[in-house]
């Protein structure tokens, strides 16, 4: 592929980037982010690892790292990042006519060889669509040509591939590592032996975990993917890149267990994930560490669908919390059975910062439990939370649904809401009688349950909006608010998702109007309020009744996901389906377990690992050292070392957002292995401050910044190694070190703040405004700012910031002011307030600033200086003391 062909936004779009929202999602250019350069002759496979929610939503996903980092293992696979643009870039692309492009290097979809969906839930369907057509890419698969890119999906939210059937040239069924990459590498070979784009998909058929149009009509079955030795080998690394602008979820996360033993009925996840597989525990380690000391992360997820069932749960949090202890290091299970939950599990947890209270109850009769194969003894979790209270906790969250097949959904008349036998009276007679015994706010959270394939609850008749709303507005209505807090599941979201989830071939149709209706971001509340009227529409010019379809009685009939297994026998799905009606509880899986469901065998290896396959697992990656890395109050320490630095932020740095900006920063002390001085408290961060908060997409030659150490470093030390840490979008230039003293104030780099020098790229020339109203009125209110008009270029030293400037030139122009010119930041300035103004001070600003303005402001207020030159003044008086108090 030629250069000519990447697409690089930066200059394509320029100033435009700053109309859209958070545009750093769009520039690429993060920390750690694998770039492949291109060449004419590099013959690398292109794939573009693709997920259909927003920047914020993909990079907290784990299976993107995945695949992304697995395929760039490979040396003969370029693998690149593309996520769903927000509507408004979406509309920049289309005006601009430049298709959707990959991160690391601006690869055009179309010019891809294959794009893989990462596809978690089914309401992404319809961004999917709006990707591939912004990448210049047919829709339908039957209508691509040889030269577009094959295009696949996998998932759980595509273990029914009928509704997406059309859209998709093949579907992977299953966990990607290993199988994922073998098949891309294979592809790859192929490809460059010349083989079509027929006979590579042909190639992806021939494999048991594909599933294809062709192969369900042929009645071949595709069978789920298992990475047999998860937890006993190193998994795939999935710390990098580091996001440029903050995920919905920022902190490290470790998988430490796969699948799960307990086989709730309604979970899909736990079907999907068979068989459970621990990791072991010096593997969990070795990834926490690269969290923290190469990725810079201090919150850590210990992740999997049931984290209490791993062996010694609480051993592990006592390991971990002795090992980075010092390190400001905390850990979240953000799933815990109720009956696993302990509080002192809960206060491991909190040894650095407090963790919430969270109960996924689902229903609250023990009967109905048992259906679910699901216990939540209600004595202990009031025992929890009484306890809880005692230790400073003041709230908790409760998780309910509604729907679920309990109770009145097997009366042979429809109840009304509250009636008594009701999962809803259920749900409130609970709530109230707990809150009164506990005294404690409670966050209550109901849904709606959605019958998912492949579970024992496949064939439930799903409940219709209007009776979940009844239900849950009943809900709402008898828990009082004060005591309670209360969400609930959006009712449209419900129909989508019933159609998505068993639906057949005919909704692809259904999907394809509704898109081209213009909906978008189906998963978003705000997104769906608006679309929902046009799904209708879609619905209603369907061939069938869609509506009837969804809430259809399921008892007899052929399962649209019929040519797909995940493992387990249908009959033990109808084995467990009157084991629910009974109320009979299945146990959970284990080495020997007694109910086979079908996922364990021999002939792919699969198998819940006994306790010494897990222990004995690469014994050799044993330490036990314990990292040693305690922090003193800073108070108790006579000098310590203050770095006063100036960074730019340009090449796409200027689009990340302050408080991103920020968070970039603390994650790159805690990689550099400097030895940062942190602010106490519950939740300590290092003792970094900038001089002012930045004004996204004005590129930046000169930030100040300042930061505090324990220990003497010498500048270009500090600069080198900072640098090793930032992406290349924030990059420091210098800095200043030297002691400072406990015996005096350390100055406020934003209370020493005086403005800044900008130069003003006008897109034409600027005489009209330097002679309008507007300008002459700013100018006026500020007598300190001078001005430098050269053409179409001004350059302007200006008190604060330059912001009341902006304004002035978008009234006079009408236009906002990226559209009318580019603006640089030159320089930023602080007030001279430590000792006098000297002819030598006047003489070096002079010379240091001789590029940017004729001559210092004349006025006879403050001169402005330097961060470097005001703090090289202040150092001295802090070296002063420091002997002084030597001496003494």
């Amino acid at each position: 592929m030629k250069n000519s062909f990447l697409v690089e936004p930066l200059k394509v779009f320029g100033t435009s980037l700053n109309g859209v929202q958070s545009p750093s999602r769009y520039i690429g250019g993060e920390f750690k982010a694998t770039v492949k350069p291109h060449s004419d002759s590099d013959g690398l496979f292109n794939f573009a690892v693709a997920f259909p929610d927003l920047y914020e939503i993909a990079m907290s996903n784990l299976a993107v790292k995945i695949i992304y980092n697995g395929l760039n293992q490979l040396g003969n696979v370029r693998c690149e990042r593309v996520f769903a643009p927000d509507v408004d870039f979406e509309k920049l692309l289309r005006e601009n006519d430049v298709p959707l492009y990959t991160l690391e290097t601006g690869i055009p979809l179309f010019k891809a060889d294959m794009i893989g969906f990462s596809i978690g839930y089914e309401l992404g369907i319809t961004e999917v669509l709006a990707m591939l057509d912004l990448g210049k890419i047919h829709l339908l698969a039957c209508e691509r040509s040889e030269f577009e890119p094959i295009v696949i999906a996998g998932g759980c939210g595509v273990t029914n591939p009928a509704p997406f059937s059309d859209f998709f040239d093949a579907v992977f069924i299953g966990e990607a590592e290993p199988a994922l990459f073998s098949l891309v590498e294979e592809l790859s070979l192929r490809k460059k032996e010349g083989a079509s784009r027929k006979e590579l998909i042909e190639l992806m058929e021939s494999k048991p975990f594909i599933w294809t149009k062709r192969k369900h009509l042929e009645n071949k079955t595709a069978r789920r993917a298992v990475q047999a030795d998860f937890g006993l080998v190193r998994s795939v690394p999935s710390w990098f890149p580091l996001p440029s602008c903050k995920p919905v979820q920022d902190h490290g996360v470790v998988e430490i267990m796969r699948g799960c033993p307990n086989g709730c009925r309604f979970c899909h996840a736990g079907i999907y994930y068979r068989p459970m597989r621990v990791k072991n525990r010096n593997l969990i380690i070795e990834e926490i560490d690269h969290l923290v000391f190469d990725a810079g992360y201090r919150e850590i997820s210990l992740n999997s669908l049931s984290s209490a069932d791993f062996p010694d749960v609480s051993g592990l949090l006592d390991e971990l919390n002795e090992r980075y202890k010092g390190l400001n290091v905390s850990f979240q299970l953000p799933s815990l059975k109720v009956n696993a939950f302990s509080l002192d599990i809960l206060e491991k947890l909190s040894k650095v910062r407090r963790s919430g209270l969270t109960f996924a109850v689902e229903t609250p009769d023990e009967m109905w439990q048992l259906s679910l194969n699901k216990e939540v003894y209600a004595s202990h979790l009031e025992e929890i939370i009484r306890e809880a209270k005692s230790r400073g906790w003041s709230s908790a969250k409760f998780y309910f649904m509604v729907g679920l097949p309990l109770g009145d959904y097997f009366s042979q008349r429809t109840l009304p809401a509250g009636a008594e036998g009701s999962e809803e009276k259920a749900i409130v007679d609970f709530m109230l009688d707990l809150q009164s015994r506990v005294k404690i706010q409670c966050n209550v959270n109901v849904g709606v349950f959605i019958p998912k394939p492949h579970t024992p609850y496949e064939r439930v008749k799903q409940i219709d909006p209007k009776t979940a709303e009844e239900k849950i507005e009943y809900i709402f209505r008898n828990l009082p608010r004060g005591k309670f807090k209360m969400s609930r599941h959006n009712y449209n979201a419900t129909v989508l998702e019933g159609l998505l989830s068993r639906g057949d071939f005919r909704a692809g149709s259904v999907i394809l109007n509704a898109y081209k209706k213009g909906v978008r971001f189906d998963a978003w509340d705000d997104y769906l309020q608006k679309g929902f009227s046009l799904w209708k529409e879609a619905f209603a010019e369907a061939d069938f009744d869609v509506e009837k379809w969804i809430f259809r009685n399921w008892d007899e009939g052929e399962l649209p996901w019929k040519s797909v297994s995940l493992g387990p026998s249908s009959g033990f799905y109808e084995k467990e389906w009157k084991k629910s009606i009974a109320h009979e509880l299945t146990e959970k899986c284990t080495p020997n377990c007694t109910h086979k469901c079908g996922v364990c065998n021999k002939k792919e290896n699969t198998e819940v690992f006994d306790k010494d396959k897990i222990e004995s697992a690469l014994t050799c990656l044993k330490n036990n050292t314990v990292i040693d890395r305690v922090q003193f109050p800073e108070c108790n320490i006579p000098v310590l070392y203050r770095v006063i630095f100036n960074f730019s932020r340009k090449n796409g740095g200027e689009f990340i957002a302050y408080l991103s900006q920020v968070e970039i920063f603390h994650k790159a002390v805690f990689r550099s292995g400097l030895d940062f001085v942190f602010t106490s408290g519950f939740n300590p961060l290092p003792r970094l401050e900038f001089a002012t908060a930045m004004t996204l997409g004005i590129p930046s030659h000169e930030e100040s910044a300042s930061c505090l150490l324990y220990t003497e470093i010498s500048s270009s030390e500090f600069v080198s190694k900072m640098n090793s840490v930032l992406p290349s979008g924030l990059q420091i230039t210098e800095a200043f070190v030297f002691p400072v003293t406990n015996l005096r104030k350390r100055e406020s780099l934003s209370q020493g703040l005086w403005g800044g020098v900008y130069r003003y790229s006008f897109f034409n020339d600027p005489a009209a405004f330097a002679a309008s109203r507007q300008f002459r009125e700013f100018a006026e209110k500020n007598p300190l700012a001078e001005f430098d008009f050269k053409k179409e270029n001004l350059t302007a030293v200006l008190p604060v910031s330059d912001k009341a400037l902006r304004q002035a030139m978008e009234s006079f122009y009408e236009k906002k002011w990226y559209e009318v010119s580019r603006i640089e930041k030159l320089h930023t300035l602080a007030k001279n307030e430590v000792g006098g103004w000297t002819v030598e001070d006047e003489d070096m600003w002079r010379r240091n600033n001789r590029n940017f303005v004729k001559s210092a402001p004349k006025s006879s207020g403050t001169k402005p200086v330097s961060y470097m030159e005001l703090y090289s003044q202040i150092a001295r008086v802090n070296i002063d003391l420091i002997n002084k108090r030597a001496e003494f």
